[in-house]
């Protein structure tokens, strides 16, 4: 049985007083309702060298199917000087206890792989398994270790590594011990974590436990703010800037450099219906709270 309990004994206080972790990159979710076209050049603006790209199935076109293309994506990056870092992808709701949704998830996904091969992105994230309140959720993890696996084998091959989330509200991986359960009977060496800091807030697990678990599994952090219950109904803020919410930046950014982490941080902020200035200003209330609570910035970006 998956027990929390193993898991919540292993809490200790995070070491304080530490230098904090870099922020690295920005992601294109900041202008989720705008094209990849108009944005790169505001990305680039902001100082930033390294990029990820946020693209789904209902918004934030940014590299679905469509325009642009891998050929014009290359083009695009060259011309601004991005690197891309990560597709933070997502075609669709697959549930876990149905069996049938792992092929069409393979399939969807190795459909979008020589994508990034081609565009010469190195990561790709992979949602599978919706939460819910089923009894059968060992089941459910274990549907979703099959699909990972599967993923995983084939980005292999092409050189691309591939993300999981986690934990994540909306996920049936939503508890640090779900990630470890899964993790332990994972075959594959090609997926690592994700780790978003507004899922955190709400989860409110101990980050340097998590982390010092996650080991050489931890590839990948995005950072924004979010307050709410800890529920899968959506009753909660997930796409606040930081300081507007009640993630503590100071304390993960700590536990990050407490294991050692020398991955990427994306700014992950998120914003709809929103103007290119009321967009800048977040970005610099956002920028700026991070900084005040220890956060490096690359020399580039301007608080």
């Amino acid at each position: 049985m998956i027990q929390e309990t193993d898991y919540e004994n292993r809490r200790t206080v995070a070491v304080q007083g530490l230098a904090v972790a870099k922020v690295t990159a920005v992601s294109s979710l900041g202008w989720a309702h705008y094209t990849l076209y108009e944005i790169l050049p505001r990305m680039k603006a902001l100082g930033f060298k390294r990029m990820e790209i946020a693209s789904f199935g209902s918004y934030s076109f940014h590299f679905n199917f469509g325009s642009p293309t891998p050929p014009e994506l290359v083009g695009m990056l060259k011309a601004t000087g991005l690197t891309p870092i990560n597709l933070n992808f997502s075609h669709g709701i697959y549930w876990a206890y149905v069996p049938e949704d792992i092929d069409r998830f393979v399939a969807d996904w190795s459909r979008k792989l020589p994508h990034l091969v081609e565009a010469g992105i190195p990561m790709m994230t992979m949602p599978f398994g919706w939460r819910n309140e089923r009894p059968d959720q060992e089941f459910q993890l274990a549907n979703a270790v099959r699909a990972f696996d599967r993923v995983g084998d084939i980005a292999k091959k092409m050189g691309i590594r591939m993300l999981m989330e986690a934990p994540h509200l909306y996920s049936i991986i939503n508890r640090p011990h779900h990630v470890e359960w899964v993790l332990e009977r994972l075959s594959t060496d090609n997926v690592g974590v994700l780790v978003d800091s507004s899922h955190w807030g709400i989860i409110n697990y101990e980050p340097e436990v998590f982390f010092k678990a996650l080991g050489s599994r931890l590839w990948h952090v995005h950072l924004r703010d979010a307050t709410g219950p800890d529920t899968a109904d959506g009753n909660q803020e997930l796409e606040l800037t930081p300081g507007k919410g009640t993630a503590d930046f100071a304390k993960f950014g700590q536990a990050l450099d407490t294991v050692g982490y020398k991955g990427d941080v994306s700014l992950e902020f998120e914003y709809r219906d929103s103007t290119f200035e009321d967009i800048d200003k977040e970005f610099r209330d956002g920028v700026a709270h991070l900084a005040k609570t220890g956060w490096k910035l690359p020399e580039t970006v301007k608080v």
